[in-house]
């Protein structure tokens, strides 16, 4: 036991120091990457290389590498949602804007009755004959999409429909006007081009059918002739005018109106694609009532007031005993059959 005990004795101090030091803990996380970092031999040698022409750019681009490709991902994640949302809506508006030209359009076409002069004395319009839904202002949908026809590709029957009736290359619409009021009177209808792109209006074509009869309209050809088979537009921005001095109390008038782009016209070529044209049809008074609107609303509160009433010119009936005063004045029961 003594012998076992020596020999515990003479273990080397060193040793057993040793054992007493205790191993430094390891700390959690990632170490870093040392090769990321230049060596200042590398460092010394570029300098050396380039002197003071060296881009220091580059010698922070060695200490730190990968930093161009971290600054523009730290630039981007400073652009807010706001400014990704409004890049993303002006890119979709660029998109659309482009897409719209591809194509040849034919816009929406209005129909106006002067409110004035013949809305108040009974004349009023609508997309159907037996006027339920009589106005003073009517419109046609527009065609998108539509590529140059020839007249001879509209359906035959295209005056027997009423309202909206659109192909796809062309625009159709028929409506009827007509006189429930207390007097004969007259009225012109004015068909006005109001916008065009791309020279879409030299190969346009305007039919217009008045009770059964059709005319068509195109502008001058390039010699400033007719087109073949057409009458020419009345000016640069008038297509036609149409003249009824005597729209007598129970009269009605049927308008169908067609507009397509027409394949066989010389001008009708590549340079018009993506053009448009837009038209829309005024009525007006065929004469200049010089009366003030004080007066006017004067006398149309005296005709309330006395029972010979302002006209309602949505309805169906002829006030003040007019023509078919015990009837509707519908296309089918009109005066001027």
């Amino acid at each position: 036991m003594k012998r076992r005990k020596n020999r515990q004795e003479e273990i080397p101090a060193d040793i057993s120091e040793n054992q007493e030091e205790k191993k430094p803990r390891k700390r959690f996380g990632r170490k870093r990457k040392t090769d990321q970092i230049i060596r200042i031999e590398e460092l010394e040698e570029l300098m050396s290389k380039y002197g003071e022409g060296a881009d220091p750019e580059d010698v922070v681009s060695m200490y730190i590498p990968h930093r161009k490709r971290r600054k523009i991902g730290a630039a981007l994640l400073q652009l807010d949602r706001m400014q990704l949302l409004l890049m993303g809506l002006l890119l979709l508006v660029a998109i659309l804007f482009i897409t719209a030209f591809m194509q040849e359009k034919m816009g929406n076409f209005t129909i106006n009755l002067n409110r004035l002069e013949l809305y108040r004395k009974g004349i009023s319009i609508s997309e159907t004959g037996d006027f339920k839904d009589a106005t003073a202002r009517l419109t046609a949908s527009a065609v998108q999409d539509a590529t140059n026809i020839s007249i001879e590709d509209l359906p035959d029957n295209l005056d027997e429909e009423e309202g909206d009736h659109n192909g796809k290359n062309y625009m159709a619409y028929t409506y009827y006007v007509r006189n429930a009021g207390k007097e004969d009177l007259g009225y012109k209808a004015r068909i006005t081009l109001d916008s065009c792109a791309k020279g879409a209006e030299d190969a346009v074509r305007v039919a217009v059918w008045r009770n059964g009869t059709r005319v068509v309209y195109a502008e001058p050809g390039a010699d400033g002739g007719d087109e073949s088979g057409c009458t020419s537009f009345e000016s640069e921005d008038l297509v036609c005018t149409y003249e009824e001095p005597d729209f007598l109390v129970g009269n009605v008038d049927r308008y169908t109106i067609a507009i397509w782009m027409e394949g066989d016209d010389p001008e009708c070529v590549d340079s018009i694609i993506g053009g448009s044209v837009q038209f829309s049809m005024h009525i007006d008074a065929d004469y200049d009532d010089e009366t003030s609107l004080v007066w006017k609303f004067i006398t149309d509160i005296k005709d309330t007031l006395t029972g010979d009433k302002p006209i309602n010119a949505s309805g169906n009936e002829a006030p003040n005993d007019s023509y078919y005063s015990d009837r509707e004045i519908t296309w089918d029961t009109r005066r001027n059959k």
